[in-house]
């Protein structure tokens, strides 16, 4: 359900004495109805949310941000609330992008950090290559988005449902797109990776990339299949951010080093 005193945030499974808030960014185009089923993954004590922008579900009709700069201060201050327990980021695909950006700039602000940074299905941001999906015409962006599997055939085959969705996955891309990978050490912050073998978008080594980006615990779990991982083993995703969210971080390793915890292979 929505918070009806935040529209930055959704509350799926409120949890008011939860130990851990885990706070979800879906993929470009995507809303808070991404995490929905994850209510009945998580173990008790999960305040489960997720973060909707502008330009989609109760937010429609409000314009979207279309750069990195502009989104992530507005969305630190609207999700300054949320911050008042500890709390995990985790971001699909673009979201995932967003999510790290959040982290480096909560941080830099000297505002409370996240205990962990959950990504999936997305490079390490040194590694982010630019590219122009947001400027194809309006079939193409949809053929796009159909050989992804994160939207609904429903919507891509449905010329006036397409036309509501369009700005708001377009501004998505936009942000990605336009931004750029700047001079910037490893974070304070655990990081865990989910992927999958077999995703069109984004390589194993892609992944693992992400251990840079790091001083402190990093995990790398792997799937087999393609994108819809992210669908087919949310049950299996979910248990593995339970796992890192029952843990506390361990103590960040020495400047400019990630410490490793490993590989997982599915």
């Amino acid at each position: 359900m929505s918070d009806r005193r935040n529209p930055w945030l959704a509350r799926l499974r409120p949890s008011g004495d939860g130990a851990v808030r885990l706070i979800c960014l879906p993929h470009a185009g995507g809303g808070a109805a991404t995490f929905r089923e994850w209510a009945d993954d998580l173990p008790p004590g999960v305040d489960l949310c997720a973060v909707r922008l502008p330009a989609r579900e109760s937010r429609l009709r409000e314009p979207p941000y279309t750069r990195m700069t502009d989104l992530v201060p507005v969305l630190a201050d609207g999700l300054d609330g949320a911050f008042d327990r500890p709390y995990a980021l985790l971001g699909y695909c673009s979201g995932a992008l967003i999510a790290y950006e959040l982290a480096a700039h909560l941080i830099a602000a000297g505002r409370r950090p996240p205990e962990l940074l959950a990504v999936c299905a997305f490079p390490a941001p040194a590694l982010v290559e630019p590219t122009e999906v947001h400027r194809l015409p309006s079939d193409l962006l949809a053929r796009h988005l159909r050989g992804l599997g994160i939207i609904p055939d429903a919507i891509l085959a449905d010329r006036d449902l397409f036309a509501m969705f369009e700005p708001g996955v377009r501004a998505d891309y936009e942000v990605m797109e336009t931004w750029r990978h700047g001079p910037r050490g490893p974070l304070p912050v655990p990081i865990t990776v989910f992927g999958a073998d077999a995703d069109p978008s984004v390589t194993v080594e892609e992944l693992r990339a992400w251990r840079a980006d790091t001083a402190g615990r990093f995990t790398l779990r792997v799937y087999p299949g393609d994108h819809g991982f992210f669908t087919a083993d949310r049950r299996d995703i979910a248990r593995g951010v339970a796992a890192d969210l029952a843990v506390l971080p361990e103590p960040a390793g020495p400047a400019g080093g990630a410490g490793y915890a490993g590989a997982v292979h599915r």
